[in-house]
């Protein structure tokens, strides 16, 4: 009869944690797919931008990275190693030389959106010690 009641109690157990387990692996999915990004925004930089400003979008994705722009939850070391791993070749970003134009215009336009926004966050973090 315990027998019962214990595997009676399991179950209730997995069915009650269930939902739990399912709501969280979206916001593990969007950690992983805002790091992909990421690394994506570099590499095209790389591919598509000269030596200048790829350094000058490698240096603002870092102070995104620690600012917490990019993974609010985790440590800068832990996003910034994943990131590293995370990037595919530039072939695959970027298939033609003619669609630099256009992917630079858009990270030009992405660096001025986050270059007030690293600022604000640098302020809040100053503030919190």
């Amino acid at each position: 009869m315990n027998e019962r009641r214990d595997i009676e109690v399991l179950f209730a157990a997995a069915f009650i944690a269930a939902p739990w387990a399912a709501a969280a692996q979206p916001v593990k999915d969007a950690a992983f797919a805002a790091e992909q990004q990421e690394a994506d925004y570099r590499v095209i930089a790389a591919r598509c931008g000269t030596p200048a400003f790829e350094k000058a979008f490698f240096n603002q994705s870092r102070a995104a990275v620690n600012a917490g722009l990019i993974s609010k939850n985790r440590p800068a070391a832990d996003v910034e190693k994943s990131i590293t791993a995370l990037r595919r070749s530039p072939f695959v970003l970027v298939a033609a030389p003619t669609d630099c134009p256009a992917q630079l215009k858009q990270l030009s336009e992405l660096q001025k959106s986050r270059s007030a926004l690293i600022h604000t966050a640098r302020g809040r973090k100053a503030a919190a010690r």
